[in-house]
C-alpha cells in the first residue's frame, strides 16, 4: 500500500486551490479512485453534493442531476486525481507496509485496466458464463460483463437476471436513486437503461425441488385390471397466436406522440440503439419487449408504456399511459417515413429525422456560431452565408453556400444522453472542427 509524501501532500493543496475545494473534499476523492483502480469513483462528500458517480472517460453523476456546474467541477477534478493516481509526479508517494484485513480488493478486466472493487468469495454468476471482463458492486447490486458472450448478469438484492448486451461494450453499471431505484449502464452510445435490454432466458435458473421418491415395485400394489376406454374425439386445435412486432421492426420509425385530448404533438424518432430522437426529457430512450413498447425517461425510468398489435394486425393509434400516474394517458400515431423530405439530394436517409427541432452549429472550442432549422425543401434557417443550403450525400450532410458551392461537410454521428451530434469540419480547413448539435 502507498501513502503519500510531503511533496504529495503539497500537489494535493494546489489540486484543492485549483478546482476551488477543500483538501479534506480532494482526499475523500482521491481514496474513491483509489478503491476504484484510479479510472472511477463512487464517492459521498458535502462539498460535491453528497454520494456521486465517476468513471473514466465517461459517465459524472452527482445527486443534483441539473448542477452541471458542479458535476464539471467533479468530472475536472477527478481527471486531475485520476492522473495523479495513474501518472504519479516523482517522489509524491512512498511505499508503506499493507494494512492487515484490507477492507477492499481490487479487480482487473480482461485488457489489464483497473475496473471497479471486487467483493471476494466463490463466483456468484451462472457458472457457463466463464470468467467476466469486468464486474463491481454498489450496495445491493452487484454484477458481471462477458464481452465474449455478449452477457450482462445482474444481481439486486439476491435475485439474478442475464442480459443479452448485443453490440453495447459496457464500461460501467450504477444504481441511480430517485423515485425508486434506476440501474442504468456506460456503452459507446452513453448511458443506457438497463431494462433496454433483453433478458436472456437460457435456463440460467436456480435448480427447482428434487422429484419426490417413488415407491419401490416390491412394495407397490397390485395394479388393477385394465379396461381400455373409448378414445373422446380429439378437441379442435386452438388457432396460432400472433407474435407481437419484433424490435427490429420499431427501428428508424417516425411516430406522432402527444398526451391524449391534447393538439400539441410532438416528431419522434426510433434510432436502432434505442434512443429517441426529438423528444422532451420525459421520451430519451425506447425498447419493445413482450407485447410492450416502453419508453424512458433521462435518468432511465420507464415513463409511458403502450400496448403493441399482434404482428400483422393494424392499428393507427397506439394507446399509453405513465406507469408511475395510470390517470395520464398518451397516443402514438405512425408518420410516413420522411425520407424522401429529408434528403433533397435523393440519398438515403440518417437514422435521424433532420428536419424536426432545431439543430446548434458550434466550432471545436465551444463556441456557437448560429442556431440552425433545416427544413425539408433543402434551404437552412438561421445559417450564416456558408450555410444557406442543405444536403444528404453519401451518408452525410453538406452545407452548401447559396450558390450551391458545398462549404462543410458532416460525416460522423453521435448518439448521447439522448441527442445526435453531427460531427464535420469546413472544406477549406479540414483540420478545423465542426459540431452540428441537436437542441
Amino acid at each position: 500500500m502507498r501513502s503519500l509524501t510531503s511533496d504529495g501532500q503539497q500537489r494535493l493543496s494546489e489540486i484543492a486551490r485549483r478546482h476551488g475545494v477543500s483538501e479534506d473534499a480532494v482526499r475523500s476523492m482521491l481514496t474513491a479512485l483509489s478503491n476504484g483502480g484510479g479510472t472511477m469513483a463512487q464517492f459521498s462528500h458535502p462539498e460535491f453534493g453528497g454520494s456521486g458517480q465517476w468513471m473514466r472517460g465517461g459517465m459524472t453523476m452527482v445527486s443534483d442531476l441539473f448542477n452541471n456546474a458542479l458535476k464539471a467541477t467533479v468530472d475536472n477534478l477527478c481527471n486531475d486525481l485520476s492522473n495523479f493516481l495513474l501518472n504519479p509526479p516523482m517522489g509524491a508517494w512512498q511505499d508503506a507496509e499493507p494494512a492487515a484485513n484490507s477492507s477492499w480488493q481490487q479487480q482487473r478486466q480482461g485488457d489489464g485496466s483497473s475496473f471497479g472493487t471486487g467483493f471476494g468469495g466463490n463466483n456468484w454468476w451462472p457458472a457457463e458464463l466463464g470468467m467476466p471482463n469486468s464486474s463491481g458492486a454498489q450496495n445491493d447490486l452487484r454484477y458481471a460483463y462477458f464481452q465474449d458472450t455478449r452477457r450482462l448478469a445482474v444481481e439486486i438484492a439476491g435475485a439474478l437476471t442475464v442480459y443479452d448486451t448485443a453490440d453495447h461494450r459496457i464500461s460501467g453499471v450504477s444504481q441511480q436513486q430517485g423515485n425508486g431505484w434506476t440501474l442504468t449502464f456506460t456503452s459507446q452510445y452513453g448511458t443506457v437503461p438497463v431494462s433496454s435490454l433483453r433478458v436472456v432466458d437460457s435456463g440460467l435458473r436456480p435448480a427447482g425441488p428434487a422429484p419426490s421418491p417413488q415407491p419401490s415395485l416390491a412394495s407397490a400394489p397390485a395394479a388393477p385390471e385394465f379396461v381400455p376406454e373409448p378414445e373422446p374425439a380429439p378437441a379442435p386445435a386452438p388457432p396460432p397466436t400472433a407474435a407481437p412486432p419484433s424490435p427490429e421492426s420499431f427501428a428508424g420509425t417516425v411516430w406522432s406522440f402527444g398526451e391524449s385530448g391534447s393538439d400539441a404533438a410532438s416528431t419522434l424518432t426510433l434510432a436502432a440503439d434505442g434512443g429517441i430522437a426529438g423528444g422532451d426529457a420525459r421520451v430519451r430512450y425506447w425498447s419493445a419487449e413482450d407485447g410492450t413498447l416502453t419508453f424512458y425517461d433521462t435518468d432511465g425510468r420507464s415513463s409511458v408504456a403502450f400496448a403493441l398489435p399482434a404482428s400483422g394486425a393494424t392499428a393507427p393509434v397506439l394507446p399509453g399511459h405513465d406507469p408511475a400516474r395510470p390517470d395520464r394517458s398518451f397516443t402514438l400515431r405512425p408518420q410516413a417515413q420522411q425520407r424522401d423530405a429529408e434528403a433533397p439530394s435523393g440519398e438515403a436517409a440518417l437514422p435521424v429525422t433532420l428536419t424536426v427541432g432545431d439543430w446548434t452549429l458550434e466550432d471545436n472550442g465551444g463556441n456557437r456560431l448560429g442556431v440552425l432549422r433545416l427544413l425539408a425543401d433543402g434551404r437552412v434557417e438561421g445559417g450564416r452565408g456558408s450555410e444557406a443550403k442543405w444536403r444528404i450525400k453519401d451518408h452525410g450532410v453538406d452545407f452548401l453556400h447559396g450558390s450551391g458551392r458545398p462549404t462543410s461537410r458532416f460525416d460522423t454521428l453521435q448518439f448521447r444522453a439522448g441527442r445526435w451530434t453531427l460531427i464535420g469540419a469546413p472544406l477549406n480547413n479540414e483540420s478545423a472542427a465542426l459540431f452540428l448539435k441537436q437542441s
